[in-house]
């Protein structure tokens, strides 16, 4: 294990903390990624479907992402925890770089696609909000959240944007309030009951939808790059391990609600939740107007959360790759091309969101697009999270190897059957 300070990034140039318990700084760092993991506008849109489509038949996908986020996420902050180096960097090192270019272009891809999506989902919800079209605020919440991003520190960015995440707290009172049948949600947590009448290839084809909603790979590389960002060493592996279980706890728990109240709201719903008002009638159907707007705010809030860690984790990943200055901790001028990624990745998710695409099915298409990308990141990470040259002690144990394979063998089926399952159902479920 090094606790020596890399040269490529000044944020790490900082005076490391003395090992402490888990502060208000990391619990943020968690939460958000765990809620941009688990809730953007995609994530939102694909649980209330789900739930609307196909009762509490999918509620068990949430359980799957509850043990693959925390798994993948620990996994990552403990890698980049033992050597003080960046997801990225690792990878080209131990795979070489061109094996190591694989799973970044298809990440920055995804998270290219997904900032899209929650771009347009900050923009709807402002749309409903005050009646001014949406493509109208594209361009001025782009601009927003690239002065956000540009001006103030990480810490800031993601203790804000971990509080506003929280708004979605409404949808566990919306579903407490619905009173949905608590031992049959139990029991759908570990038991699917699937009914004739679904389709299985629009059941399937939601299944790839919700992984991918849930476990696209930005937040890993967020959260490994974060830990970093605020100093983290090697007496922080507790920290860290606590950190990705509250996160993906808190995430997941959302994520359920959101589907659950979907269920209970809107099931049997013939048709597809086409819109972050129909997606907010689980709210409305608790408790009226405040409910819209709250829930409103909420999506605005979730996707920003998302887009926060989009932006970021595409700047550190191509900055990592090619061993360039990144971090936030610094001016902008102290990391140009980290800056620069960013910039430009909001640029091209604007130009996407203004040509005229169908927003929600966008979405939809995306989050399973993400889940076809999903083993080209987390194969190379436990890949190199069980090399005893590199990681020594702190390689992985039999029981998360186990659990990790699983979980990459049901993302690699996923992977194979996306593009024919799309085909089948059209995008739509």
């Amino acid at each position: 294990m090094h606790d020596a300070v890399h040269p490529r990034g000044r944020q790490q140039k900082r005076a490391r903390k003395a090992s402490s318990p888990v502060g208000v700084a990391a619990l943020a760092l968690g939460v958000l990624a765990g809620i941009g993991g688990f809730l953007d506008t995609g994530g939102v849109i694909t649980a209330v479907s789900a739930g609307a489509r196909f009762d509490f038949a999918l509620l068990w996908t949430v359980v799957f992402g509850l043990v693959g986020f925390s798994v993948f996420a620990e996994m990552s902050g403990r890698v980049a925890v033992s050597s003080s180096q960046p997801t990225y960097e690792v990878i080209r090192t131990r795979l070489g770089p061109r094996l190591g270019a694989i799973p970044l272009v298809a990440n920055v891809v995804v998270h290219v696609l997904v900032l899209a999506v929650d771009l347009i989902g900050m923009s709807l919800a402002l749309q409903l909000l005050t009646g001014v079209p949406y493509r109208v605020w594209v361009p001025i919440v782009a601009v927003a959240l690239a002065s956000a991003l540009w001006f103030l520190s990480f810490s800031k960015v993601d203790t804000a944007a971990a509080l506003a995440g929280l708004t979605m707290l409404v949808m566990i009172a919306a579903m407490a309030a619905l009173a949905p049948d608590w031992q049959r949600v139990g029991i759908s947590l570990v038991h699917p009951q699937l009914k004739a009448s679904y389709s299985i290839p629009t059941y399937l084809f939601a299944t790839a939808s919700l992984v991918g909603s849930f476990m696209t790979p930005y937040q890993f590389d967020f959260y490994s790059s974060g830990a970093i960002e605020e100093g983290w060493t090697g007496r922080d592996l507790r920290k860290n391990r606590i950190v990705a279980v509250i996160g993906t706890i808190v995430g997941a728990a959302l994520t359920l609600a959101v589907m659950g109240a979907g269920a209970k709201a809107l099931y049997p719903y013939a048709h597809a939740v086409d819109s972050i008002k129909a997606a907010a009638a689980p709210a409305v159907k608790a408790f009226g107007e405040i409910g819209f707007v709250v829930f409103v705010i909420g999506v605005f809030s979730v996707s920003l959360a998302a887009c926060v860690e989009l932006c970021l984790s595409g700047g550190y990943g191509v900055a990592q790759y090619f061993g360039w200055e990144w971090g936030k901790s610094g001016s902008p001028r102290s990391a140009p091309m980290f800056n620069a990624i960013i910039l430009i990745m909001i640029a091209v998710a604007a130009v996407i969101d203004l040509s005229g695409i169908d927003p929600i099915q966008f979405a939809v298409i995306t989050m399973a697009f993400g889940a076809a990308a999903l083993p080209f990141t987390f194969g190379p990470l436990l890949l190199v999270a069980n090399d005893r040259q590199f990681m020594g002690k702190l390689r992985n144990t039999l029981p998360i190897n186990i659990v990790a394979g699983i979980v990459l063998t049901v993302l690699a089926a996923i992977t194979i059957a996306t593009i024919p399952l799309l085909v089948i159902t059209g995008g739509n479920f």
